[in-house]
């Protein structure tokens, strides 16, 4: 795929920002649900204590499910949507779900493992790729539909 600059300006931003949005976004639905779970447990008194269990083991999962989905069906989570950014295969079609959650299990592992330094990559390179986007073989681009 033959990248002009434009694809690519402003893009590190924009990114940041999307990732701001998206968490904001996992935040309150995160909340919720376990808001919900809490609730249904002291209405039934406990019984429902198991149930309610499961649901807050499997609530780390949420960004995975959240980004996966996102990606994989539009080439955009909601935040990027905003910022008018979008990932790309390096063919230029749109991420398929294992590139989604291969991109989101690598993101999830490395940023909290470097203190987010591991995103400083992307001022290394020309395309302003992330190690995740090196990984996967993705970049991040301007949605030329938006321009």
């Amino acid at each position: 795929m033959a990248l002009h600059s434009l694809d690519i300006e402003g893009v590190p931003f924009n990114r940041m920002l999307a990732y701001l949005i998206d968490f904001i976004i996992l935040s309150v639905v995160g909340l919720a649900i376990g808001f919900a779970a809490f609730v249904l447990t002291l209405i039934s008194i406990g019984l429902l204590s198991p149930l309610t269990s499961i649901v807050f083991v499997l609530l780390p999962l949420l960004p995975l499910a959240y980004h996966s989905y996102f990606l994989s069906q539009q080439g955009a989570t909601p935040g990027m949507n905003a910022m008018g950014v979008n990932m790309v295969t390096l063919e230029g079609d749109k991420p398929t779900v294992f590139h989604a959650v291969l991109t989101t299990i690598i993101f999830y592992l490395s940023v909290p493992a470097t203190s987010f330094l591991i995103l400083l990559v992307i001022f290394f390179n020309e395309e302003r790729r992330t190690l995740h986007d090196l990984l996967t073989n993705t970049i991040v681009v301007n949605d030329i539909s938006k321009a």
